[in-house]
């Protein structure tokens, strides 16, 4: 599981990232770009990091399971999790106020990885207030990446969401 972008408003910050991000590619000519190397992934890392403080579903019945962190990516599939990391997490309100989500996976392994998201929207007492989005496939190359993304059909009513991510 991995928890990183929160709902809110862009502001100040990401106006001024987004000046410098433009600024730095305009002052770098194509002749300086840079060639990464094949990805090496520690996935243990991913899997031991801390647990999260945060909004969470939990069970009515203490310790009858595992919490579920919000705002996050849950794995469904722990050999997933052995395979693919979770590079970054974005959650952001579009311009008509409605909740656009998106995960970059990469691929860990020597073989193309097929694996399927969702989200789910909740307001600010974690009531679904949307049906769950529709199974999406993400095909992910060896040692690449891929990005998925989905948009709450709800504008102010959402507070939360949880991206589920399982095999194919």
């Amino acid at each position: 599981m991995i928890r990183r972008a929160a709902l809110g408003g862009g502001g100040l910050a990401a106006a001024t990232a987004a000046a410098l991000l433009v600024t730095a590619l305009a002052d770098s000519p194509p002749a300086t770009a840079r060639e990464n190397q094949v990805v090496k992934c520690k996935t243990s890392k991913a899997r031991k990091a801390p647990e999260y403080a945060g909004a969470a579903l939990v069970a009515n019945v203490p310790r009858s399971m595992t919490s579920i962190d919000l705002n996050a990516v849950q794995f469904t599939d722990k050999a997933l999790t052995r395979e693919m990391v979770v590079e970054g997490l974005f959650a952001r309100r579009t311009e008509t106020d409605t909740v656009e989500v998106s995960a970059r996976f990469v691929n860990c392994t020597g073989r193309q990885l097929i694996i399927r998201a969702r989200s789910n929207f909740m307001d600010e007492v974690q009531y679904p207030v949307e049906p769950s989005s529709a199974w999406q496939r993400v095909i992910i190359q060896p040692y690449a990446t891929g990005v998925y993304r989905e948009r709450s059909m709800k504008r102010d009513e959402v507070k939360y969401y949880l991206i589920e991510i399982a095999g194919e």
